[in-house]
């Protein structure tokens, strides 16, 4: 069940993986720049919280699908937020960084990061707004293949005269 206060971010985070995901088969640069402001906002946001409200993380716990991430939430993670979550959105900033690159090489790299990090919130379940780590991790595997793609088709074209 999804505890009401959650509703809709809940709604809003799927709406916009699902769309995301749609997207990405004919428009994957509209996904990548989106993807870049997502991981922009969540970096800034994970700061920001990071370093005014650590305890807020501590919501998590309640929602968790795993025993161990709830633990971990309540246990180490709890003493260690600030460190923890300012990590993240480091993280969250280089993938962004690297998705905006313009080299193949580093949507790429920002892609293998996004997908890690996605995967590692799976088990946050509401409080990662479960399915929106998958829907949103498949949406990124298509955009890149589509980029990478429409560049091997553009270089594979024979030169005007």
């Amino acid at each position: 069940m999804i505890p009401s206060e959650y509703l809709v971010p809940y709604a809003v985070s799927n709406t916009v993986a699902l769309v995301l995901l749609a997207t990405a088969f004919r428009r994957p640069t509209w996904v990548r720049w989106a993807s870049i402001v997502i991981f922009l906002w969540a970096a800034w946001t994970n700061a920001r919280l990071a370093l005014t409200d650590p305890l807020e993380y501590q919501g998590f716990a309640e929602l968790a699908l795993l025993d161990s991430y709830r633990r971990f939430i309540l246990g180490w993670f709890r003493d260690h937020t600030t460190a923890l979550v300012l990590s993240i959105a480091a993280g969250q900033l280089t993938i962004a960084v690297l998705m905006a690159l313009n080299a193949r090489w580093g949507l790429r790299l920002g892609v293998i990061g996004a997908v890690v990090f996605l995967s590692a919130i799976v088990p946050l379940g509401v409080g990662s707004a479960l399915p929106f780590s998958l829907i949103y991790g498949a949406a990124l595997v298509i955009m890149v293949r589509r980029i990478s793609e429409t560049q091997s088709t553009a270089h594979a074209r024979p030169a005007r005269s």
